[in-house]
Protein backbone atom coordinates (compact mmCIF):
# COMPACT_ATOMS: atom_id res chain seq x y z
CA UNK A 1 0.00 0.00 0.00
CA UNK A 2 1.51 3.35 -1.01
CA UNK A 3 1.56 6.44 1.18
CA UNK A 4 -1.48 8.07 -0.44
CA UNK A 5 -3.66 5.00 0.01
CA UNK A 6 -2.44 4.45 3.56
CA UNK A 7 -3.36 7.97 4.56
CA UNK A 8 -6.71 7.73 2.80
CA UNK A 9 -7.52 4.48 4.55
CA UNK A 10 -6.64 5.88 7.97
CA UNK A 11 -8.71 9.02 7.48
CA UNK A 12 -11.70 7.19 6.05
CA UNK A 13 -11.31 8.83 2.63
CA UNK A 14 -10.53 5.63 0.73
CA UNK A 15 -13.48 3.67 -0.59
CA UNK A 16 -13.82 0.53 -2.64
CA UNK A 17 -14.00 2.65 -5.79
CA UNK A 18 -11.30 5.13 -4.88
CA UNK A 19 -8.92 6.01 -7.69
CA UNK A 20 -5.27 6.50 -6.83
CA UNK A 21 -3.77 9.53 -8.59
CA UNK A 22 -1.22 8.69 -11.28
CA UNK A 23 1.45 10.66 -9.44
CA UNK A 24 0.91 8.56 -6.34
CA UNK A 25 0.98 5.34 -8.33
CA UNK A 26 4.31 6.16 -9.94
CA UNK A 27 5.98 7.68 -6.89
CA UNK A 28 8.95 5.65 -5.69
CA UNK A 29 11.48 6.24 -2.93
CA UNK A 30 14.60 8.10 -4.08
CA UNK A 31 17.39 5.78 -5.20
CA UNK A 32 20.11 5.05 -2.68
CA UNK A 33 23.35 6.91 -3.40
CA UNK A 34 26.21 4.80 -4.71
CA UNK A 35 28.05 3.46 -1.66
CA UNK A 36 31.27 5.18 -0.67
CA UNK A 37 34.00 3.47 1.36
CA UNK A 38 35.91 5.71 3.78
CA UNK A 39 39.71 5.58 3.82
CA UNK A 40 41.19 3.08 6.27
CA UNK A 41 42.66 4.46 9.46
CA UNK A 42 46.46 4.41 9.69
CA UNK A 43 48.83 4.74 12.68
CA UNK A 44 49.01 8.34 13.80
CA UNK A 45 45.68 9.36 12.28
CA UNK A 46 43.67 11.79 14.36
CA UNK A 47 40.10 10.70 15.11
CA UNK A 48 37.26 12.52 16.82
CA UNK A 49 35.47 11.07 19.84
CA UNK A 50 31.99 12.57 20.05
CA UNK A 51 28.82 11.81 21.96
CA UNK A 52 25.44 12.06 20.24
CA UNK A 53 23.50 10.00 22.77
CA UNK A 54 23.08 9.93 26.57
CA UNK A 55 25.19 12.52 28.38
CA UNK A 56 28.58 11.63 29.83
CA UNK A 57 29.49 13.27 33.14
CA UNK A 58 32.20 10.94 34.44
CA UNK A 59 35.68 12.08 33.35
CA UNK A 60 36.87 8.48 33.68
CA UNK A 61 35.00 7.81 30.44
CA UNK A 62 37.53 10.03 28.67
CA UNK A 63 40.38 7.99 30.09
CA UNK A 64 38.72 4.78 28.91
CA UNK A 65 38.10 6.15 25.43
CA UNK A 66 41.64 7.47 25.12
CA UNK A 67 43.12 4.09 26.01
CA UNK A 68 41.10 2.34 23.29
CA UNK A 69 41.91 4.88 20.58
CA UNK A 70 45.60 4.87 21.45
CA UNK A 71 45.64 1.06 21.50
CA UNK A 72 44.58 1.26 17.85
CA UNK A 73 47.59 3.47 17.15
CA UNK A 74 45.39 6.53 16.64
CA UNK A 75 45.30 9.98 18.23
CA UNK A 76 42.02 10.95 19.95
CA UNK A 77 40.47 14.41 19.68
CA UNK A 78 37.58 14.87 22.10
CA UNK A 79 34.65 17.03 21.00
CA UNK A 80 33.97 20.35 22.68
CA UNK A 81 30.84 19.20 24.52
CA UNK A 82 31.65 15.60 25.32
CA UNK A 83 31.60 16.29 29.10
CA UNK A 84 29.81 19.62 29.01
CA UNK A 85 26.32 19.21 27.60
CA UNK A 86 23.67 21.83 28.14
CA UNK A 87 20.57 20.65 29.98
CA UNK A 88 18.43 22.79 27.69
CA UNK A 89 16.88 20.57 25.03
CA UNK A 90 17.46 22.77 21.99
CA UNK A 91 20.88 23.91 23.12
CA UNK A 92 21.93 20.30 23.66
CA UNK A 93 20.83 19.35 20.16
CA UNK A 94 22.75 22.28 18.68
CA UNK A 95 25.88 21.30 20.59
CA UNK A 96 25.79 17.69 19.45
CA UNK A 97 25.15 18.68 15.84
CA UNK A 98 28.04 21.13 16.01
CA UNK A 99 30.35 18.45 17.40
CA UNK A 100 29.40 16.04 14.61
CA UNK A 101 29.64 18.60 11.81
CA UNK A 102 32.96 19.93 13.14
CA UNK A 103 34.45 16.44 13.21
CA UNK A 104 33.20 15.59 9.73
CA UNK A 105 34.36 18.85 8.12
CA UNK A 106 37.84 18.94 9.73
CA UNK A 107 40.33 17.63 7.13
CA UNK A 108 42.75 16.62 9.90
CA UNK A 109 40.19 14.22 11.39
CA UNK A 110 40.16 10.84 9.66
CA UNK A 111 37.50 9.03 11.69
CA UNK A 112 34.57 9.65 14.05
CA UNK A 113 33.93 7.39 17.05
CA UNK A 114 30.74 7.71 19.08
CA UNK A 115 31.69 7.45 22.74
CA UNK A 116 28.52 5.69 23.93
CA UNK A 117 24.89 4.98 23.12
CA UNK A 118 21.70 5.32 25.15
CA UNK A 119 19.33 7.98 23.83
CA UNK A 120 19.73 11.17 21.82
CA UNK A 121 20.30 10.54 18.11
CA UNK A 122 16.54 10.80 17.52
CA UNK A 123 16.71 14.45 18.62
CA UNK A 124 19.23 15.46 15.93
CA UNK A 125 18.91 13.01 13.04
CA UNK A 126 16.65 15.26 10.94
CA UNK A 127 19.07 18.20 11.14
CA UNK A 128 22.31 16.45 10.20
CA UNK A 129 24.04 17.69 7.03
CA UNK A 130 24.25 14.46 5.03
CA UNK A 131 25.71 16.21 1.99
CA UNK A 132 28.60 17.26 4.23
CA UNK A 133 29.09 13.64 5.29
CA UNK A 134 29.13 12.44 1.70
CA UNK A 135 31.65 15.13 0.71
CA UNK A 136 33.88 14.09 3.60
CA UNK A 137 33.65 10.27 3.84
CA UNK A 138 35.24 9.10 7.08
CA UNK A 139 35.18 6.01 9.25
CA UNK A 140 32.19 6.36 11.61
CA UNK A 141 31.73 3.87 14.47
CA UNK A 142 28.98 3.17 16.98
CA UNK A 143 26.02 0.93 17.80
CA UNK A 144 22.84 0.82 19.88
CA UNK A 145 21.27 4.33 19.68
CA UNK A 146 23.77 5.11 16.90
CA UNK A 147 21.91 2.59 14.71
CA UNK A 148 19.60 5.47 13.77
CA UNK A 149 22.60 7.47 12.55
CA UNK A 150 23.78 4.49 10.50
CA UNK A 151 20.35 4.13 8.88
CA UNK A 152 20.17 7.82 8.04
CA UNK A 153 23.68 7.91 6.60
CA UNK A 154 22.95 4.82 4.49
CA UNK A 155 19.82 6.45 3.08
CA UNK A 156 21.04 10.01 2.66
CA UNK A 157 24.84 9.89 2.27
CA UNK A 158 25.52 6.41 0.90
CA UNK A 159 28.55 5.91 3.14
CA UNK A 160 29.71 2.60 4.59
CA UNK A 161 29.66 3.01 8.40
CA UNK A 162 30.61 0.63 11.19
CA UNK A 163 28.38 -1.10 13.73
CA UNK A 164 30.89 -1.66 16.50
CA UNK A 165 31.98 -1.20 20.07
CA UNK A 166 32.28 2.35 21.40
CA UNK A 167 35.46 3.44 23.18
CA UNK A 168 34.03 4.92 26.39
CA UNK A 169 32.25 1.70 27.43
CA UNK A 170 33.37 0.21 30.75
CA UNK A 171 34.52 -3.12 29.30
CA UNK A 172 36.67 -3.52 26.20
CA UNK A 173 38.21 -7.00 26.00
CA UNK A 174 41.01 -7.86 23.53
CA UNK A 175 38.57 -9.70 21.24
CA UNK A 176 36.52 -6.51 20.77
CA UNK A 177 39.62 -4.39 20.23
CA UNK A 178 40.97 -6.74 17.56
CA UNK A 179 37.57 -6.89 15.83
CA UNK A 180 37.48 -3.09 15.73
CA UNK A 181 41.06 -2.89 14.48
CA UNK A 182 40.46 -5.37 11.65
CA UNK A 183 37.32 -3.51 10.54
CA UNK A 184 38.68 0.04 10.36
CA UNK A 185 42.49 -0.28 10.15
CA UNK A 186 42.88 -3.01 7.53
CA UNK A 187 42.13 -2.93 3.78
CA UNK A 188 41.14 -6.60 3.77
CA UNK A 189 37.63 -8.01 3.78
CA UNK A 190 36.78 -9.41 7.21
CA UNK A 191 35.89 -12.80 5.75
CA UNK A 192 34.14 -15.30 7.97
CA UNK A 193 33.22 -13.79 11.33
CA UNK A 194 33.91 -15.89 14.40
CA UNK A 195 32.59 -15.68 17.93
CA UNK A 196 35.15 -15.58 20.74
CA UNK A 197 36.68 -18.82 21.90
CA UNK A 198 34.31 -20.51 24.33
CA UNK A 199 35.59 -21.52 27.78
CA UNK A 200 33.09 -24.40 27.89
CA UNK A 201 32.01 -25.85 24.56
CA UNK A 202 29.18 -27.77 26.24
CA UNK A 203 27.61 -24.55 27.55
CA UNK A 204 28.79 -21.79 25.20
CA UNK A 205 28.26 -18.16 26.08
CA UNK A 206 27.33 -17.47 22.45
CA UNK A 207 25.48 -20.56 21.18
CA UNK A 208 24.96 -20.61 17.43
CA UNK A 209 21.71 -22.12 16.18
CA UNK A 210 20.23 -22.70 12.74
CA UNK A 211 16.60 -21.56 12.48
CA UNK A 212 16.19 -22.07 8.72
CA UNK A 213 19.04 -23.58 6.68
CA UNK A 214 20.17 -22.17 3.36
CA UNK A 215 22.63 -19.70 1.87
CA UNK A 216 22.30 -16.20 0.44
CA UNK A 217 24.37 -13.19 -0.57
CA UNK A 218 23.52 -9.49 -0.24
CA UNK A 219 24.59 -6.21 1.26
CA UNK A 220 24.78 -6.16 5.05
CA UNK A 221 22.24 -3.97 6.86
CA UNK A 222 20.88 -3.84 10.39
CA UNK A 223 21.70 -2.95 13.97
CA UNK A 224 19.71 -2.42 17.13
CA UNK A 225 16.16 -3.75 16.76
CA UNK A 226 14.53 -1.07 18.91
CA UNK A 227 16.04 1.71 16.79
CA UNK A 228 15.17 -0.06 13.54
CA UNK A 229 11.55 -0.41 14.65
CA UNK A 230 11.47 3.22 15.83
CA UNK A 231 12.63 4.37 12.38
CA UNK A 232 9.71 2.78 10.56
CA UNK A 233 7.70 5.38 8.65
CA UNK A 234 10.55 7.92 8.74
CA UNK A 235 13.02 8.89 5.99
CA UNK A 236 15.54 6.63 7.77
CA UNK A 237 13.42 3.48 7.47
CA UNK A 238 15.60 0.45 6.83
CA UNK A 239 15.81 -0.99 3.33
CA UNK A 240 16.11 -4.78 3.51
CA UNK A 241 15.38 -5.59 -0.13
CA UNK A 242 17.75 -8.41 -1.11
CA UNK A 243 19.93 -7.70 1.94
CA UNK A 244 21.54 -9.69 4.70
CA UNK A 245 19.64 -8.26 7.68
CA UNK A 246 21.00 -8.59 11.22
CA UNK A 247 19.58 -7.32 14.49
CA UNK A 248 20.34 -7.36 18.19
CA UNK A 249 18.93 -5.79 21.35
CA UNK A 250 19.35 -5.52 25.10
CA UNK A 251 17.12 -5.49 28.19
CA UNK A 252 13.91 -6.26 26.29
CA UNK A 253 11.47 -9.00 27.25
CA UNK A 254 10.64 -11.65 24.63
CA UNK A 255 7.17 -10.20 24.01
CA UNK A 256 8.71 -6.80 23.28
CA UNK A 257 11.15 -8.36 20.81
CA UNK A 258 8.19 -10.19 19.26
CA UNK A 259 6.21 -6.96 18.91
CA UNK A 260 9.07 -5.24 17.08
CA UNK A 261 9.65 -8.24 14.80
CA UNK A 262 5.94 -8.42 13.98
CA UNK A 263 6.08 -4.73 13.04
CA UNK A 264 8.94 -5.43 10.63
CA UNK A 265 7.29 -8.55 9.28
CA UNK A 266 3.95 -6.85 8.68
CA UNK A 267 5.79 -4.00 6.93
CA UNK A 268 7.40 -6.51 4.57
CA UNK A 269 10.91 -5.93 5.88
CA UNK A 270 11.63 -9.53 6.88
CA UNK A 271 10.44 -11.39 3.80
CA UNK A 272 12.22 -8.86 1.55
CA UNK A 273 15.57 -9.80 3.06
CA UNK A 274 17.83 -12.40 1.46
CA UNK A 275 18.78 -13.81 4.88
CA UNK A 276 18.57 -12.89 8.56
CA UNK A 277 21.25 -13.09 11.26
CA UNK A 278 20.03 -12.79 14.85
CA UNK A 279 22.75 -11.27 16.99
CA UNK A 280 22.92 -11.84 20.72
CA UNK A 281 19.97 -10.22 22.47
CA UNK A 282 21.55 -9.61 25.86
CA UNK A 283 19.36 -9.90 28.95
CA UNK A 284 16.24 -10.51 26.86
CA UNK A 285 15.39 -13.99 28.14
CA UNK A 286 13.08 -13.20 31.05
CA UNK A 287 9.43 -13.94 30.32
CA UNK A 288 6.52 -12.15 31.98
CA UNK A 289 2.76 -12.33 32.40
CA UNK A 290 2.46 -10.46 29.12
CA UNK A 291 3.58 -13.53 27.17
CA UNK A 292 4.79 -16.99 28.17
CA UNK A 293 7.00 -17.50 25.10
CA UNK A 294 10.76 -17.70 25.38
CA UNK A 295 13.07 -15.65 23.18
CA UNK A 296 13.97 -18.64 21.02
CA UNK A 297 10.29 -19.46 20.56
CA UNK A 298 9.76 -15.90 19.36
CA UNK A 299 12.51 -16.31 16.78
CA UNK A 300 11.17 -19.68 15.63
CA UNK A 301 7.59 -18.46 15.35
CA UNK A 302 8.23 -15.15 13.59
CA UNK A 303 11.34 -15.93 11.52
CA UNK A 304 11.08 -19.68 11.01
CA UNK A 305 8.60 -19.72 8.14
CA UNK A 306 10.01 -16.85 6.05
CA UNK A 307 11.60 -19.32 3.60
CA UNK A 308 14.95 -17.53 3.78
CA UNK A 309 18.14 -18.56 5.63
CA UNK A 310 18.12 -17.59 9.32
CA UNK A 311 20.53 -18.32 12.16
CA UNK A 312 21.16 -16.85 15.60
CA UNK A 313 23.94 -16.35 18.13
CA UNK A 314 26.59 -14.15 16.51
CA UNK A 315 28.39 -11.77 18.91
CA UNK A 316 26.92 -8.58 17.49
CA UNK A 317 25.57 -5.93 19.81
CA UNK A 318 25.42 -5.50 23.56
CA UNK A 319 28.00 -8.11 24.52
CA UNK A 320 31.40 -7.50 26.09
CA UNK A 321 32.96 -9.56 23.29
CA UNK A 322 31.68 -7.69 20.25
CA UNK A 323 32.26 -7.84 16.53
CA UNK A 324 32.59 -4.67 14.46
CA UNK A 325 31.02 -4.92 11.00
CA UNK A 326 30.81 -2.50 8.06
CA UNK A 327 27.26 -1.70 6.96
CA UNK A 328 26.51 -1.68 3.25
CA UNK A 329 29.14 -4.17 2.08
CA UNK A 330 28.47 -7.48 0.36
CA UNK A 331 28.13 -10.47 2.67
CA UNK A 332 27.19 -14.14 2.50
CA UNK A 333 25.20 -16.23 4.98
CA UNK A 334 25.26 -19.99 5.32
CA UNK A 335 22.59 -20.54 7.95
CA UNK A 336 23.15 -24.29 8.07
CA UNK A 337 26.75 -23.69 9.11
CA UNK A 338 25.79 -20.58 11.15
CA UNK A 339 28.29 -18.39 9.31
CA UNK A 340 28.35 -14.78 8.17
CA UNK A 341 31.16 -13.97 5.74
CA UNK A 342 31.97 -10.44 4.65
CA UNK A 343 33.06 -10.44 1.01
CA UNK A 344 34.42 -6.90 0.73
CA UNK A 345 36.20 -4.52 3.08
CA UNK A 346 34.46 -1.59 4.68
CA UNK A 347 37.39 0.76 4.08
CA UNK A 348 39.43 1.78 1.07
CA UNK A 349 43.19 1.37 1.13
Amino acid sequence: MDLWNRRALLTGVATAGAVVPAAAQSKAPPPRPKMLHPAMLRPGDRVAVINLSSAIYDPAAITRARSVIEALGLVPEFSAHILNRSRDFKASARERLADLHTAVSDPNIKGVFCARGGYGVSEIVADIDYALIRRNPKVMVGFSDVTLLHLAIQNRAGLVTFHGRMPALTKFPPYSLEALRRAVCSPDALGRLANPEEPNSLRPLYPLRTITPGAATGRLVGGNLSMIAAAMGTPWEIDTQGAIFFFEDVDEQPYSVARMLFTLRQAGKLNQAAAIVVGVCANCEKTSDASPYSLNEVFEDILGDLKIPVFSGLALGHTDDQLTVPLGVQARVDAGACTLTLLEPGVAA
